[in-house]
C-alpha cells in the first residue's frame, strides 16, 4: 500500500513523501519536490517489493561504508575460516575506510569506486614507487569481500559493485630462476654467512618450494626427522599439507637440529623466545654476496617450480608439490628455457624420423 503526504517546511517549502508498505517487509520512504515524482517511486517500489526486487530502506541508503567496513571487521571477520590473512585485509579496509568511509550504500557505483582507485594507483610502495597493479587487485579484492558480505548477508547493499570495476593486469610469469652456477654461488653465500639460521632455510626452500612465511615459522614440534617430513597447518590457501624434506637439505635440517640445544620451539630461533628469527636481513647479505641483489626470496620457490617443470613434471605434479589448490598457478612454470626447447623439440625431431 502506497501513500503520498503533502509537508510543508517552516520556509513554506512544499514537498511530498511517499510510503510504500508491504507485508512481510520494512517500511520504505522518499520525499520528493514534485508530487508526481512521489507517485512514480511509491508504484515502481510497491511492484518491485512484490516481486522480491530489492529496494534500499531509508537506514539503507543512509549507511555509509565506514559503517559497513566496521561492521564487517567486528561481525564477520573475526570468525572468518581460511583467515589467515585478515591482518593484511584489515590493513586495506582502514585504506577504503579513510579515503572512502563517507560515502553512502546508494552512491557506492563501480564508477565511484573506480575513482577512489585511482587515487589508490598514487600510493607510493617503500620505494617510493607508485604500487603496481596486482596490489591495487588486492584492495579491490578486500572491498568486494565487505561488499559481497553487505549484499548476501546484510541486504544492505542490490549486489556487489566492485565486480563490475575493471582490475589492473596481474603478473603471471614465473619470475626468477636461478642457474645452476647462480644456485651454488647463492649457497657458498649462505654457508659462509655468520647468521647460522640462514644456510638451512634457503636450502629448505630449494628443497620444498614452500613460501617465506612457512619457513621462518616453523616449529620442531611439526619436524618428523625420521620419516624426514614437516607439516603446514596453515597455509596461503588455507590448507594443511605434509612436505617431504629431500636431498642435502636432510643433513641440513639435521645439522641445524643438533645444534639446537632445546631441541624444541622455533626451528629459526631468534633473540625473543615469542618470535621465530628475522630472516630478512640476512638474506639481502647474502644476495649481495652472491651478485643477486634484486632476487627475492620468494623467487626460490619460483625456481623450484621451474625445475620440477624443466625435468618432466607435469603442472598436476607440480601443484601438488607446491601446494596449490587448482593448476592455474601452476602454469605459470610450464615456460622452458632454450635449451629444455631445444632437447624437447630434438626428441619430437628423431620420433618423426623414426616413423618414417
Amino acid at each position: 500500500m502506497a501513500t503520498i503526504t503533502r509537508r510543508v517546511s517552516r520556509d513554506g517549502t512544499v514537498s511530498y513523501q511517499a510510503k510504500v508498505r508491504v507485508q512481510g517487509e520494512k517500511q520504505r520512504s522518499r520525499t520528493f519536490k514534485r508530487k508526481t515524482d512521489a507517485k512514480l517511486w511509491a508504484s515502481k517500489t510497491e511492484t518491485d517489493l512484490g516481486h522480491g526486487a530489492y529496494v534500499p530502506t531509508t537506514a539503507d541508503r543512509r549507511r555509509t561504508l565506514a559503517e559497513v567496513i566496521d561492521a564487517y571487521k567486528s561481525d564477520y571477520l573475526p570468525y572468518k575460516t581460511h583467515n589467515k590473512d585478515a591482518t593484511k585485509q584489515t590493513a586495506m579496509l582502514g585504506w577504503w575506510r579513510d579515503n572512502a568511509g563517507h560515502v553512502t550504500l546508494d552512491k557506492l557505483t563501480p564508477q565511484t569506486i573506480a575513482s577512489f582507485r585511482a587515487d589508490l594507483a598514487k600510493r607510493k610502495n617503500k620505494r617510493g614507487e607508485p604500487i603496481s597493479g596486482p596490489t591495487q587487485n588486492r584492495y579491490l579484492a578486500a572491498l568486494s569481500a565487505v561488499c559481497k558480505w553487505a549484499w548476501r548477508e546484510q541486504g544492505w547493499l542490490q549486489s556487489n559493485p566492485v565486480l563490475s570495476v575493471t582490475k589492473r593486469a596481474e603478473n603471471t610469469s614465473a619470475g626468477r630462476c636461478l642457474s645452476d652456477a647462480e644456485r651454488r654461488t647463492l649457497l657458498r653465500a649462505c654457508r659462509d654467512d655468520h647468521d647460522p639460521n640462514i644456510y638451512t632455510a634457503v636450502m629448505l626452500a630449494l628443497a620444498t618450494g614452500c613460501r617465506y612465511s612457512n619457513i621462518r615459522y616453523l616449529q620442531w614440534r611439526d619436524v618428523d626427522l625420521d620419516d624426514w617430513t614437516f607439516k603446514l597447518a596453515a597455509t596461503k590457501n588455507g590448507d594443511a599439507r605434509t612436505v617431504p624434506i629431500v636431498g642435502d637439505a636432510q643433513s641440513a635440517m639435521q645439522a641445524q637440529y643438533d645444534a639446537d640445544p632445546t631441541g624444541e620451539g622455533w626451528v629459526f630461533k631468534g633473540q625473543r623466545d615469542n618470535a621465530p628469527a628475522t630472516l630478512h636481513t640476512a638474506w639481502q647479505r647474502v644476495r649481495e654476496k652472491a651478485g643477486l641483489p634484486d632476487f627475492r626470496f620468494h623467487d626460490l620457490r619460483h625456481s623450484v617450480g621451474s625445475y620440477l617443470t624443466m625435468n618432466g613434471a607435469t603442472l598436476a605434479e607440480v601443484a601438488e608439490a607446491l601446494g596449490h589448490r587448482t593448476l592455474v598457478m601452476a602454469r605459470r612454470y610450464t615456460h622452458l628455457t632454450g635449451e629444455h626447447t631445444r632437447g624437447v623439440l630434438e626428441r619430437g625431431v628423431r620420433l618423426g624420423a623414426d616413423d618414417e
